[in-house]
C-alpha cells in the first residue's frame, strides 16, 4: 500500500546510513543522537554506578545497540545495567572526528 511505502521511505530517511558520526541522526542541536544519548547517560549515571567504564560489552549487545541507533536513534533508551561505555565503541569515527583534527590542534 501507499502507506507502507511512505513509512519505509520515512524510516530510511530517519536512520543513519553509515558507521561514522557524520552519518548518524542529529538532535535539534545538530549533535549526533548517539553522542547526545551517551553524554546524558554518563551525566546521570556515570559517577554513581560501578562498572560503566570498566566492563567490556558483549558483541551481540553492542551489535544490537548500534543497529537500534542506526534504525531509530531518537527512540533508543540507554539503561543502567544494560549498557556500558564499550557498547558504543563500534562506530568508525571518534567523537573528535578525524577530518577535524587540524582544527582541534589549532584550537589547543
Amino acid at each position: 500500500t501507499d502507506f507502507s511505502l511512505w513509512y519505509t521511505d520515512i524510516q530510511k530517511a530517519a536512520g543513519g546510513k553509515g558507521n561514522t558520526l557524520k552519518d548518524q541522526q542529529l538532535s535539534r542541536n545538530d549533535i549526533p543522537i548517539i553522542v547526545d544519548s551517551c553524554i546524558a547517560f554518563i551525566t546521570q549515571y556515570g559517577l554513581g554506578h560501578e562498572g560503566i567504564y570498566r566492563k567490556n560489552g558483549a558483541k551481540s549487545r553492542i551489535k544490537l545497540l548500534m543497529e537500534e541507533f542506526r534504525k531509530d536513534a531518537r527512540n533508543v533508551k540507554l539503561r543502567i545495567g544494560d549498557n556500558f561505555i564499550e557498547d558504543v565503541t563500534d562506530i568508525d569515527d571518534p567523537i573528535f572526528m578525524a577530518d577535524l583534527h587540524p582544527f582541534w590542534r589549532e584550537a589547543a
